[in-house]
């Protein structure tokens, strides 16, 4: 795999680029997800195929685009190895576990998903976990079609740079949302649930809203699972890191503090500059009138 500089696709259709064996071509050619064994449903206006790009590099690192790439299979037979992760932290293991997706929350939205731990040989709720991922998104999009494009047709693509990004900040706002609503909603119950991002997001949501990083307690509500994605023979997979936790309190009280807000003199100070741009155009164009 090549560990050049520069923004490009890093898996299309579940294998890295450089990943041409008989496996992937096939995959390919079929459009299929391989970590579901279904036909890719990601869409893209600008192609009458399914964009199938599970990942990208930047300068930045690895980034998963598509929530579909957090299926990555466990040992469990239909059940993804990031649950399996979470089942282990939460219940001590993962026997007596049955997963549901997108469960309704009644005036607040979709859980991703509830992992159930039943009573032995009986249909009752011993317990339950609420489960949300969140994978990143892009800028420049147009570009990063391009290159898939481009490798579809059969150029190598692996030494190449395009003119797309990550559009990480636009992924933490949609989830802070969510964080906050649900997380009110956990607290209440006195129930966990699991957010499964990869650790440069956090990390980009810790520095950007002043939360405090590194930290777990038993007792917070929303708990952070965090992964990396890294190189495995000629796949990626994801590794688990560690984790971490928070409260609505410190989240609502971060985003209150927040270093990063800027100060009204700094915005009034803009606003002037543009005003004197926008009145040195109109300027010019009254005179010519005369």
């Amino acid at each position: 795999m090549t560990d050049s500089d520069g923004n490009r696709p890093s898996e299309i259709f579940g294998y890295p680029l450089a990943n041409r064996s008989a496996v992937s071509q096939q995959v390919r050619q079929q459009h299929q997800c391989p970590f579901r064994n279904v036909p890719c449903d990601k869409k893209s206006r600008l192609l009458d195929v399914p964009f199938g790009v599970c990942s990208v590099r930047t300068r930045a690192g690895m980034h998963v685009i598509c929530p579909r790439r957090f299926d990555e299979e466990g040992s469990l037979a239909g059940v993804p190895r990031v649950l399996e992760d979470v089942a282990k932290h939460y219940f001590g293991d993962t026997d007596n576990i049955v997963v549901f997706a997108e469960t309704r929350l009644p005036n607040v939205g979709n859980i991703d998903f509830v992992i159930v731990k039943h009573r032995a040989m009986r249909p009752e709720i011993d317990d339950f976990v609420a489960v949300e991922i969140q994978a990143d998104s892009t800028t420049g999009t147009g570009e990063l079609v391009r290159a898939f494009q481009e490798f579809i047709s059969g150029d190598d693509v692996a030494n190449r740079n395009y003119r797309f990004g990550a559009n990480t900040y636009d992924s933490i706002k949609r989830a802070v949302t969510q964080l906050m609503n649900k997380g009110m909603v956990y607290e209440r119950w006195r129930t966990k649930c699991y957010w499964v991002i990869q650790e440069y997001i956090y990390a980009n949501l810790t520095s950007r809203f002043g939360l405090a990083e590194g930290r777990y307690r038993a007792e917070d509500s929303t708990r952070f699972a965090l992964y990396s994605l890294l190189p495995r023979g000629e796949r990626l997979a994801l590794q688990p890191t560690r984790v971490l936790s928070t409260s609505v309190d410190d989240v609502y009280q971060a985003m209150r503090n927040n270093p990063g807000i800027p100060t009204k003199d700094a915005f009034v100070k803009a606003l002037n500059h543009k005003l004197q741009l926008r009145l040195a155009a109109v300027k010019p164009s009254r005179r010519n009138r005369r």
